[in-house]
């Protein structure tokens, strides 16, 4: 590589100086950043020391990236496509195609690929959910994921393999018949690859949420029912089960139905809320995990129903006391809707 001249050198302070930093400067030569400050380099030993015939003439390595003004060009565009993103999902839109009636069944953690999953009931449940005008929220904890750590001595308890519980999973996603409006991973399923798995398993576009997402059911008529579904909610009292989603619903955005999962317990709750002007439902699923011996440890003893919540939502109702009811028995609000849908 040839030496560079004086004027060059000279060219290089002229263009720092004029304007003002090394990296406008480089853009100003149309060199990289790195090029511009080993000649600064070079011309400071040449005005510091006395004029001599150099020795050996040492070469010059272009730059093994691009400029940093042009990562950070793509740093911004990045960050921009992440916050578009992430905009639109808060409080996405799910259109249903008709003003009648609905069932929205929100399905408790199903651990699909557990000894203690109640595989007659879960089932049922599917063939329920599979009827016209009912649909589904999976609220999290598909399978019991790919124990970590010191959890890992629970696979050897399981029947199913964790390829297995893949395919479980693949099923009711895919081929369960059920309808579903939205996917919210929950703990055990972000153990291990299984997330990531089931999203690219994800065939039919069904939106998918860790732990909560924010969304509304829109109607042809223009009415919108507001949903937060979350695997779980932050707080917990030993005396109500559902003082987290009390929380939630005295402490955030404002919703129709607040519903979670988490604890494989259950209740439900109809308020009006006077100082804000709205009235909700609070939801927990109990989930299909009828045999728990983690439970059983701490002495908790086991619910028997509500392993799936059913809202049933009309968009046509004449008061919002009437647009929601809640049902913990799931064939009971498939009945209540197939009345409603046939008045």
């Amino acid at each position: 590589m040839k030496r560079l001249s004086s004027d060059e050198l000279d060219e290089a302070l002229k263009t720092v100086a004029a304007y003002g930093t090394i990296t406008a400067a480089a853009e100003a030569l149309g060199v990289p950043r790195k090029t511009l400050s080993a000649r600064l380099a070079r011309a400071k030993l040449r005005d510091d020391e006395p004029s001599t015939d150099a020795a050996a003439e040492l070469p010059e390595f272009p730059d093994d990236d691009i400029p940093v003004s042009e990562i950070l060009d793509n740093m911004e565009r990045r960050f921009e496509k992440r916050i578009a993103a992430q905009s639109a999902r808060d409080w996405y839109e799910v259109k249903i195609k008709g003003n009648e009636p609905i069932g929205l069944c929100f399905v408790g953690d199903p651990h699909i690929d557990s000894n203690g999953c109640n595989i007659p009931l879960l089932r049922r449940d599917l063939e329920i959910m599979s009827r016209s005008g009912m649909y589904g929220v999976n609220i999290g904890d598909t399978t019991d994921g790919d124990w970590p750590g010191r959890l890992m001595r629970l696979h050897s308890q399981s029947d199913t393999s964790l390829d297995t519980a893949r395919r479980l999973a693949d099923y009711l996603l895919n081929d369960s018949g059920v309808n579903w409006l939205a996917w919210i991973m929950g703990n055990h399923d972000t153990w291990g690859a299984d997330a990531d798995l089931m999203r690219a398993k994800n065939i039919k576009q069904i939106p998918m949420s860790d732990w909560m997402a924010r969304w509304q059911l829109v109607f042809p008529n223009g009415r919108r029912c507001k949903i937060i579904s979350s695997h779980s909610f932050k707080g917990h009292s030993m005396w109500n089960l559902l003082h987290s989603n009390q929380r939630a619903a005295t402490t955030t955005a404002e919703a129709h139905i607040y519903a979670s999962g988490h604890l494989h317990n259950w209740a439900i709750h109809q308020e009006e809320n006077a100082h804000r002007e709205f009235i909700y439902w609070l939801v927990r699923s109990r989930g299909y995990k009828y045999i728990d011996e983690y439970a059983d440890r701490l002495g908790h003893a086991q619910q028997q129903h509500g392993a799936t919540i059913c809202a049933v939502i009309d968009p046509q109702a004449d008061s919002e006391t009437r647009f929601v009811a809640c049902f913990a028995d799931l064939a009971e609000a498939a009945d209540y809707l197939a009345w409603k849908r046939s008045r």
